[in-house]
């Protein structure tokens, strides 16, 4: 950790600094003894593994809507003279997409930006947090203001009026979380760390902890503040808030249409920035979104309306990096089926293969690998089947597909490598710009916090 210099700026290491690691014999040692997991993949891919999307069944109507959900957080230091003063920022955007209107451009000489911006609407829920130093006027530490802030935040944010925290009681319902009078279990007293209490019954307004008396909200079940810290960066609690808010906000838009415009649902598409999955103190929420979304499948079926495309596409990590590696083997509109076997001896190769499915505690979606009729090399996720089934890897239990894989071969792009538009859009409206957007929150947080 370098000093700085009266001046303010930070001290500068020496030119040759990086010497005694260079040439420390243990260091060479160590480095020759490291195994890469995952360095090369195979040469060649088993044409068994690769099976055209033309033979899963023809898609129905073309999709007419696209939602994308995308989020980023962000955390600045608030005080100059002591950079551990911090404000995290997050920002969820959910864009509608016209393609019809859209893609009409596709054939044009020139695109019409103002065409493109009639085509989408885009919904923007920006929030702060505090950081580390930093607290409510009403709690004594900064994980008690994270626990107030969270409550209040999906308390006051909402999707077409319905507030996000009426969401997340509903998948509470659908849960093992749920408590017999339609609040929420909470395991253990988030309120106070030495607090004995256990298994309390919080409803959707909160309790005071029958033990010690200490506030406690039905989001604290999301853990989110166990991962804050009182003196240090909190990048992993923003990101965690932020891929949370991201998933509660596409199943509010969900419940919305299908309880609104049932009819209109199904030709909707549900587009997730990265896989159909929670991971961590969150995960079991996993389990509620996808009993919600076989809910909604078997209203709109007894109906007898079109269910909705839901699909998560991730644009990094060690699955999407592996879908690059084997992007030339792979035909056009094919699919690659993912089986636990071909996922730990080809792309996590640092874990062993267990008796339980990939995923099965995270993932409420099933992943492949998809080749669009653009060239876009996808790794996607949709929502995995209602009963169990020994191969959930195989394409034939989601009749869905086929509407799947129509939409991503239409909405490809070339803006950026593997990118489709609708979550293209949605990253451009939720990102804050590394540097400028640094410097102007950095500002704003010490001006209103008046520092």
């Amino acid at each position: 950790m370098p000093y700085k210099n009266p001046s303010g700026k930070l001290e500068r290491s020496r030119s040759t600094g990086h010497v005694p690691i260079v040439e420390n014999e243990l260091v060479k040692e160590k480095l020759r003894s490291f195994r890469v997991f995952a360095q090369q993949p195979d040469p060649e891919i088993n044409s068994e593994l690769i099976v055209n999307s033309n033979t899963l069944g023809t898609s129905g109507e073309p999709i007419r809507w696209v939602i994308s959900f995308d989020g980023s957080p962000h955390e600045v230091a608030a005080r100059e003279e002591y950079p551990s003063t911090r404000i995290g920022y997050i920002q969820v955007a959910g864009v509608l997409v016209h393609l019809e209107e859209l893609l009409g451009q596709q054939n044009a000489h020139l695109v019409d930006p103002a065409v493109i911006h009639e085509a989408t609407q885009e919904a923007l829920h920006s929030m702060v947090l505090p950081g580390s130093n930093v607290c409510r006027p009403d709690m004594a530490t900064v994980k008690d203001s994270w626990r107030a802030e969270v409550y209040d935040i999906f308390r006051d944010y909402s999707v077409e009026d319905i507030p996000l925290l009426d969401i997340y009681m509903l998948l509470v319902r659908k849960s093992d979380k749920q408590s017999p009078h339609g609040g929420v279990i909470v395991a253990r007293c988030s309120a106070t760390p030495d607090c004995s209490a256990r298994d309390i019954e919080v409803p959707v307004e909160g309790v005071y902890c029958p033990s010690c008396g200490g506030r406690i909200f039905p989001t604290d079940a999301l853990r989110i503040h166990e991962e804050v810290s009182e003196e240090h960066v909190n990048a992993t609690a923003l990101g965690r808030l932020m891929t949370v808010l991201e998933q509660i906000t596409m199943v509010a838009y969900l419940h919305f249409l299908s309880q609104r415009q049932a009819r209109i649902v199904g030709y909707v598409g549900f587009i997730l920035d990265g896989p159909l999955a929670l991971f961590g103190p969150q995960a079991w929420l996993h389990t509620a979104i996808l009993a919600f979304i076989h809910d909604l499948y078997d209203t709109l079926s007894d109906q007898r309306l079109r269910i909705p495309v839901i699909v998560g596409i991730e644009k990094g990590g060690q699955f999407a990096e592996h879908a690059a590696a084997i992007d030339g083997r792979i035909p056009r509109q094919h699919i690659m089926p993912l089986s636990d076997d071909y996922i730990y001896q080809h792309i996590l190769t640092f874990r062993s293969s267990s008796n339980s499915a990939f995923g099965r505690d995270t993932y409420y979606g099933q992943k492949f690998f998809y080749k669009t009729a653009q060239g876009q090399m996808l790794t996607i996720t949709i929502p995995k089947p209602a009963g169990p089934v020994n191969d959930p890897y195989d394409p034939t239990h989601y009749p869905i597909l086929p509407d799947t894989l129509a939409l991503l071969d239409r909405i490809g792009t070339s803006l950026y490598k593997d990118a489709v538009i609708p979550v293209a859009l949605a990253h451009s409206y939720a990102s804050i710009p590394l540097q400028t957007g640094s410097n102007v929150l950095t500002l704003l947080s010490r001006e209103l916090l008046g520092l």
